[in-house]
């Protein structure tokens, strides 16, 4: 007796989700052509946006 169809393919779809974020996680980390990556740059933004917030709580009132 073999096993239905529908028990042989569990599992696949997390496989395919597994690459397509990896695929996602490269192309997201790797600079292009010297420019900084996209978290590179998301991170000076954030990095940025603290230092502002920062500055403006230490004002006197």
């Amino acid at each position: 007796m073999t096993p239905p169809a529908r028990i042989l393919e569990r599992g696949q779809a997390l496989a395919e989700y597994l690459v397509a974020l990896l695929v996602l996680t490269m192309l997201l980390g790797i600079a292009a052509a010297g420019d900084d990556s996209v978290v590179d740059t998301l991170l000076a933004a954030i990095r940025s946006a603290f230092d502002r917030q920062s500055a403006f709580i230490s004002l006197p009132l």
